[in-house]
């Protein structure tokens, strides 16, 4: 049971650096939604709220597989942190990399 202890507390450095990264990759996901600067704004807006109420969910669900020892859940919880930090790094490189070279 001390393994789910690590599992927690890296699941809670994950979900930071989610946050962080998707905070940062918020104007590179709007510009798949929006053309002009006004309709950017409002998408970088709602996709930060968004990314607010997916974090909660990714603690809550840390959280309570921790707390009850439901180990299958704090993995899951894990494997779907590590997708959602690779398919925000793979999108944000997409929609970045032309305009950086």
């Amino acid at each position: 049971m001390e393994s789910l202890t690590y599992v927690f507390v890296a699941n809670i450095f994950l979900t930071f650096i989610d946050a962080t990264i998707g905070y940062h990759a918020a104007p590179a996901l709007a510009a798949l939604v929006g053309s002009d600067e006004e309709e950017n704004e409002g998408a970088v807006h709602g996709i930060r709220r968004l990314l607010s109420f997916v974090v909660a969910l990714y603690m809550f669900f840390n959280c309570f597989a921790y707390f009850d020892r439901v180990a299958w859940l704090l993995y899951c919880t894990t494997v779907v942190l590590a997708v959602d930090i690779t398919a925000q790094l793979v999108i944000f490189r997409k929609m970045a990399g032309p305009k950086g070279r």
